[in-house]
């Protein structure tokens, strides 16, 4: 797709959004509830029995989400916030006539996704009231905690904030009591249309694990998520809330001694530490110096066999937070901003002397500043990642922005901008694109190719999605163009040199029988081709998806494909043992079937199973997944991979196993231990980590790691390299 085309398409839709910069639809003007003044703050305990809640109205109506949409729930509920100069308080008591089948599984001080094991109470808080973003705060019935930044529907569960909760369970039920600091959250102040407003978006939703039940007070319509900020109801008496100074000081010291083979131990010790500090109510800095992840849990070993690179999921908690806002580009296809090519060669760590990151909003603007400096390291120079995003917030929910990455080093230097827009053409209809260009200079292998004239032609990527989704229908169309060499260097590009179109569509029926709460049935379509037009791979995939009301589902994908195979790009599946697939077109069908179980028990079976032509011969693939939550001091979970590939180039089997075991001695103690064994690599890795809280949201982190690894050039040998850790790491916050 040529630039000046993706740049039309850009400001078209920029234009669509003018007529509609009015909300884009009622909110919930019958669910309100105004906020009483605590005379004195309560006691967080757990214990609702406080006289200061005696002043607070109840709300004691929630309405299903699923599985009766629009009918009350089943089990009762109240709810009762009041407020002071410094902190939101709320109270849930969470009826139950059934107390025995309160499922609560999970024993941790913070769990990302406890709402997917537990039964939960998750309040949902919009700030702003612009039905862009929003703060959602989960707890299950034992005290253990989520919380997650909403911005423009992306989740951000890797924001860790400090506030107080506890929980009781008890024969009527389990109650909720928490502490939300003001100084923890973002919101309007000052004059003007961005002054503190008297209204927050509000909402509480109740999740009861054993029913596959959701239900909430401002009712949500099924299939949608609950951080649809416009289905929020409305907090009243929110106004006059003065900012408070939150700055925190984590410094951190750490002793490590490491070991690889043929080579002597080497111990050291190191300090370091964050500061974060709120410039505003709406805006904050964190800076970091001398970054260390030790606490970082392991990679996910993967098996790849495809054509496109591996992406492995950013685990480093300086990168994550606020991290929403520098998206930019298309999941799965171009990423513009990937946080994991600083401070890391390959999988390996490069040391980082310091980094800052601005991030929040300014009036219309929401902007985000990164920049970090890594040290020299293992001939690699010391190099600069800076990136710098905008967002001009349009109407209710669209934007249009624009990102610019650098990477520099010595007299190199690597420069990714471009511009983006999403555009919210109704309740569930949008389109968004986005154009980005490299200018690199290098001495070496510069990012671009001189022209006839002599100039440099940047490399380019660009692409528009148009998406459709309700319950019970979605549809996506979807272009994408990567020049050939296109590579970002602060970003991830699966595939370079490619024009590819997808299209989706999906139906779906809600029965609410035992055998089908909900069957989904879709058609998915890829076509891919290099710049030069020539076929790639093409897919037609049909399937359908049976959720049963136990919360088990099945799944069944029948697929028709083809792969073309170029002579100057062979389809490398196996260097170790040379198995090459040359030119040629062969075809993919696959049958695909899986099976689930439902994640709110003790015991989490998962099956699926794969099998069809595949390139020059055949492929079978076997998944098998566990899960066993012993008591909620014991977790073990297990996932095999078996992947039998039979082609006339060569045959193999390629195995891979994970195991992970978690014992929470307390909510705030716990030992986990993660191995793992990938055959077509030859590796087998363990990490062992404790891991206790103490004081205010401080850390005690005790991490061991045995990797061992086959030497390429000497295939099926017992010739391996070990490397062996043991870091020790200790940070302490700080608060004024």
């Amino acid at each position: 797709m040529h630039r000046s085309s993706l740049i039309a398409v850009l400001i078209t839709l920029v234009l669509l959004v003018v007529p509609r910069l009015s909300p884009a639809q009622a909110t919930h003007e019958n669910y309100r509830y105004r906020v009483a003044q605590a005379p004195t703050a309560p006691v967080i305990d757990g214990d609702l029995s406080d006289a200061v809640w005696a002043d607070a109205q109840a709300i004691d109506q929630f309405t299903q989400q699923e599985p009766r949409e629009g009918q009350p729930s089943t089990e009762r509920s109240e709810v009762r916030v009041l407020r002071d100069e410094e902190n939101l308080y709320i109270a849930v008591m969470n009826h139950d006539t059934d107390p025995s089948g309160i499922v609560r599984n999970v024993l941790r001080f913070r769990d990302d996704s406890v709402w997917q094991k537990d039964d939960v109470v998750r309040i949902v808080v919009d700030t702003f009231h612009d039905h862009r973003r929003g703060y959602v705060f989960s707890i299950n019935p034992l005290g253990a905690k989520q919380d997650s930044q909403v911005d423009n529907q992306l989740w951000n569960s890797n924001w860790d904030e400090v506030w107080n909760v506890k929980t009781r369970v008890l024969n009527n039920g389990w109650s909720v009591e928490l502490a939300i600091p003001f100084r923890i959250l973002r919101f309007p102040v000052g004059g003007g249309a961005e002054s503190t407003s008297d209204v927050w978006g509000f909402n509480v939703v109740r999740s009861i694990k054993r029913k596959n039940e959701s239900a909430s007070w401002a009712p949500i319509p099924a299939g949608q998520s609950l951080i649809r900020n416009e289905f929020l109801g409305h907090l009243e008496g929110m106004s006059g809330i003065e900012p408070r100074r939150n700055l925190q000081i984590i410094p951190y010291t750490l002793g490590s001694w490491t070991r690889t083979t043929g080579s002597d131990a080497v111990r050291k010790g190191e300090l370091g530490g964050d500061v974060k500090y709120a410039l505003t109510s709406s805006l904050s800095l964190d800076l970091t110096y001398n970054t260390n992840f030790a606490q970082v849990e392991a990679d996910d070993e993967q098996v790849n066999l495809t054509r496109a690179s591996l992406r492995f999921p950013e685990k480093r908690e300086f990168f994550l937070e606020n991290a929403q806002i520098f998206n930019f580009g298309m999941d799965d296809g171009a990423e513009i901003f990937f946080s994991r090519r600083i401070g890391l060669s390959g999988r390996q760590p490069v040391p980082i002397l310091g980094g800052a990151r601005l991030s929040g909003r300014v009036g219309p603007l929401d902007v985000g500043v990164l920049t970090t400096q890594t040290e020299k390291f293992a001939g690699l120079a010391s190099t600069n990642f800076s990136a710098g995003r905008m967002r001009w917030n349009l109407g209710s929910r669209s934007y249009v922005g624009g990102i610019l990455t650098s990477v520099a080093n010595g007299d190199q230097r690597s420069l990714t901008f471009g511009p983006d827009a999403l555009v919210w053409l109704g309740r569930n209809l949008r389109a968004e694109g986005f154009f980005a260009a490299v200018d690199d200079t290098a001495d070496d292998t510069p990012n671009g190719t001189p022209n006839n004239t002599g100039d440099v032609e940047h490399r380019k990527s660009g692409g528009v999605s148009v998406i459709y989704d309700t319950d019970l229908m979605e549809a996506s169309l979807r272009t994408l163009s990567i020049d050939k060499g296109f590579n970002p260097a602060l970003g991830f590009i699966p595939r370079d040199d490619a024009r590819q179109q997808t299209a989706f569509i999906r139906r779906s029926v809600r029965l609410n029988r035992w055998w089908s709460r909900k069957l989904d049935v879709y058609l998915d379509f890829s076509y891919l081709a290099n710049q030069r037009g020539n076929l790639e791979s093409r897919e037609r995939e049909f399937g359908y998806l049976n959720q049963f009301e136990s919360g088990d589902s099945i799944r069944m994908e029948w697929e028709s494909g083809l792969e073309h195979v170029l002579d100057d790009k062979p389809f490398v599946i196996d260097a170790r043992r040379g198995i090459i697939v040359k030119n040629g077109d062969f075809r993919t069908d696959r049958f695909d079937s899986a099976f689930a179980g439902f994640s709110g028990r003790a015991l989490v079976p998962g099956v699926q199973f794969e099998t069809g032509p595949w390139l020059s011969g055949r492929r079978t693939t076997l998944s098998l997944t566990n899960v066993w939550r012993a008591s909620p001091h014991f977790l073990l979970e297990g996932e095999y991979e078996l992947n039998d590939v039979t082609l006339p180039e060569g045959a193999f089997a390629a195995h891979l196993w994970r195991t992970r075991v978690s014992v929470p001695l307390t909510a705030r103690m716990t030992t986990d231990a993660y191995l793992q064994w990938n055959s077509l690599d030859d590796t087998f890795s363990t990490q062992l980590r404790f891991h206790m809280i103490y004081a205010r949201d401080s850390n005690l982190f005790v991490v061991f790691t045995d990797g061992r690894r086959g030497i390429d050039a000497v295939l099926d040998s017992r010739q391996h390299v070990r490397d062996q850790a043991l870091q020790v790491k200790l940070t302490y916050r700080l608060y004024q």
